[in-house]
């Protein structure tokens, strides 16, 4: 790899870094920029556009949609909520699956948006700290695209090992199970992270002042 390698490395991640720290607009900006760069002063010749990645996802976002438009994401959501309050105790591990599968069977993870507040809830009903349960349905939900039959990142992965001799069903076969085994040595490791809700200074503030009022039954206050 020669200098020219370690330049372009470079302006690909200042490009990603002006986008993230500016955002919305900001980001497809910094894009713009570092395309330029690469082009123009590095000389590099652009790709085809993905077409088939685009409407791969523009056939998932409807289908999303229509989800929502429907009313199926919220009965799943229902679902999901009859299951994570039958198991408060366990929410660091079913919630995290919850998103994981939300994500596999919708091919996105924005479904899973629609289960995080339900998480939250049921974490502090049940005295754990949000932030575990939470930080693994986040992680949980990007990595059901790994093995959903419908995400772009799948078509793209499918479309890479054909020519290898590769099935979708071998992807599957390894991908489901290594997510699935990776989400919950990660829930594992945060199952006793920070310190518990009944030792946090800042949490029985908060719950003195009645700011859970609404999120912990009454009984539980004590």
């Amino acid at each position: 790899m020669d200098i020219n390698f370690w330049l372009e490395l470079l302006v690909v991640v200042l490009a990603i870094g002006i986008g993230a720290k500016w955002g919305g607009l900001g980001l497809g900006a910094g894009g713009g920029f570092g395309l330029m760069v690469l082009i123009f002063i590095f000389g590099m010749t652009p790709g085809s556009p993905p077409v088939s990645v685009l409407f791969i996802m523009l056939a998932v976002v409807s289908c999303a949609s229509i989800l929502q438009g429907s009313g199926g994401l919220d009965y799943l959501v229902s679902i999901a909520e009859k299951l994570l309050r039958r198991n408060p105790k366990h929410i660091t591990f079913m919630g995290p699956l919850v998103s994981y599968f939300f994500t596999l069977f919708c091919g996105t993870g924005y479904v899973a948006f629609a289960v995080y507040p339900v998480i939250a809830e049921v974490a502090a009903s049940a005295r754990v700290r949000p932030e575990r349960p939470l930080t693994m349905s986040v992680i949980g939900a990007q990595a059901g695209i790994t093995g959903s039959p419908m995400s772009a990142a799948t078509a793209a992965m499918i479309g890479f090992l054909a020519v290898k001799g590769v099935t979708p069903f071998q992807i599957f076969a390894v991908s489901i199970p290594a997510c699935i085994l990776g989400l919950l040595v990660g829930c594992i490791f945060m199952y006793k992270r920070g310190k518990e809700l009944a030792d946090d200074p800042e949490f029985q503030a908060k719950l003195a002042s009645g700011e859970f009022r609404d999120t912990i039954a009454p009984g539980e206050t004590r």
